[in-house]
């Protein structure tokens, strides 16, 4: 069921109906009835999965809690840790070999090989190890109730694609689900309106003509192609944290905050702060479950176990998303910059420190090559392959145009010139509302501000967002993660 479909929209308004009208002890009960039933709707098989695993996660974390020793302990969580990983990997891998040539000639000659990854398994699976490392740590007491544990697994609005929410985040503002904050509804509302303008005006227009660039690169002049990658970063930004506001949005309806997971990404300064500020919620996971305990065993080696922590890391990130070549060179792209960032960011301060002039010029700079460096390497995740990836940088290097192409063509009639003038300028309000976000003056002066001037601007959202459909086969590009 898409978050997009008028299904979806239903069966949410249900539940809030529902939930608000349940007493208070019974509303997690409602929340993960809700939960399970959206689910389900993604298979059965997978939903009996999700429950078999939160089930003995649930169990294992009791048994770490009450262990006698510590050695115990560390088996307990060892082999809890262990299990979720390659169950993780274990349908990464089987997803990654059913797309090879012979595999998918198979499956479409036998339904029965058809293959489709579990909803939201990278996710959940990450949200399970965590409760277990937590409860580990003594940083959070095992819970008692499964319900809670099963409802901070399976929140229907964050299990699509996350943000992958900490545990003691979520069980403490499900201790305090009976108290309601009227503001707290209102903002939620206002979030999924904003995520929805950013998927359906400017991700899905972007669509077309980034999949015609990125399927045939050696038919399209380099100036097109260069468009292209730009085009798939914002893209990917207006996509992905459309969908994230759409996810928190709904949890704020039932009065369940989710962390943030895009701060300005692409106004950066270099390419630490980049993954400081994107898709947050996975990066502070994998630094202080994997990167942290990595640096801690590696301190002996110096900068050598410096560069082996954040290159482990980011081949993580890599192929967090699939077992596939692209994600890979990815991961392996970003570990090599990172590593070079983080190694010359020293010399780089103390270089403009003692330059004045120029270090007012870094401030415009720093974001523009993290920015072209960021574009780089998303070609790499975008190709479908590590060939068609090589000829879309060979081609847009190369300014080949091929019969007659023009150069500014932009991809068929997809892209229309007044077209991609509109979309810069939907780009340009999409940050500005941004960076208004994060300003808690702004946010107050929009509050105070006479009703009727907010609803114009809820309406002339909602206005811009269909006037822009193109109501068609839509997907959120992380859904398949």
């Amino acid at each position: 069921m898409s978050f997009l479909s008028m299904v979806f929209a239903a069966c949410v308004a249900i539940t809030v109906i529902a939930f608000h009208v349940a007493p208070a002890r019974l509303r997690p009960h409602v929340l993960l009835l809700a939960s399970l039933g959206f689910y389900a709707t993604h298979g059965l098989g997978y939903l009996a999965l999700l429950v078999a695993l939160t089930f003995c996660t649930w169990r294992a974390a009791l048994m770490i809690e009450s262990a006698a020793t510590e050695q115990g302990k560390k088996r307990l969580l060892t082999a809890g840790v262990v299990a979720l990983v390659l169950i993780l990997c274990g349908f990464k891998l089987a997803g990654a070999l059913t797309k090879t040539p012979s595999a998918v000639q198979m499956m479409e000659q036998d339904a029965v090989w058809r293959f489709a990854l579990p909803l939201g398994l990278s996710y959940y699976s990450f949200r399970l190890i965590s409760y277990l490392l937590e409860v580990y740590w003594e940083r959070l007491p095992a819970q008692r109730s499964l319900v809670a544990v099963s409802l901070y697994v399976s929140f229907f609005p964050q299990i699509v694609s996350g943000p992958i929410q900490r545990p003691g985040m979520f069980f403490e503002q499900l201790s305090r689900i009976g108290r309601i904050d009227p503001e707290d509804f209102a903002a939620g509302l206002r979030l999924i309106l904003f995520g929805f303008f950013k998927k359906i005006a400017i991700a899905d227009r972007l669509e077309p003509a980034v999949a015609a660039l990125h399927a045939a690169p050696g038919s399209y002049s380099s100036v097109e192609l260069l468009f292209g990658a730009y085009a798939f970063a914002i893209q990917l930004y207006a996509d992905f944290s459309g969908l994230t506001d759409i996810a928190l949005g709904i949890g704020r309806l039932f009065g369940i905050k989710g962390p943030e997971n895009f701060d300005l990404p692409f106004l950066a300064r270099n390419l630490q702060e980049y993954w400081r500020r994107w898709h947050m919620s996975l990066t502070s996971w994998l630094a202080d479950y994997l990167f942290t305990p990595l640096r801690m065993a590696l301190r002996d080696h110096g900068q050598a176990g410096l560069v082996a922590a954040i290159f482990l890391n980011m081949v993580a990130v890599g192929i967090w998303h699939d077992f596939k070549g692209t994600y890979l060179a990815f991961g392996v792209f970003h570990g090599v910059a990172l590593s070079v960032s983080v190694l010359t960011l020293k010399r780089r301060d103390a270089f403009f420190k003692a330059r004045p002039g120029l270090a007012r010029v870094r401030k415009v700079v720093g974001p523009l090559v993290t920015f072209h460096l960021v574009v780089l390497g998303l070609v790499l995740f975008r190709a479908q392959s590590l060939p068609q990836a090589a000829e879309y940088l060979t081609s847009m290097v190369s300014g080949s145009i091929h019969g007659d192409v023009s150069p500014l063509r932009f991809a068929l009639d997809d892209m229309p010139r007044k077209l991609l003038m509109a979309l810069g300028g939907l780009v340009l309000f999409m940050e500005a509302v941004h960076v208004a976000r994060r300003s808690p003056a702004l946010r107050e002066r929009f509050m105070v501000s006479p009703r009727t001037m907010r609803w114009a601007g809820y309406y002339g959202l909602i206005l811009l967002t269909l006037a822009f459909s193109r109501f068609g086969e839509e997907h959120f590009i992380y859904g398949q993660f």
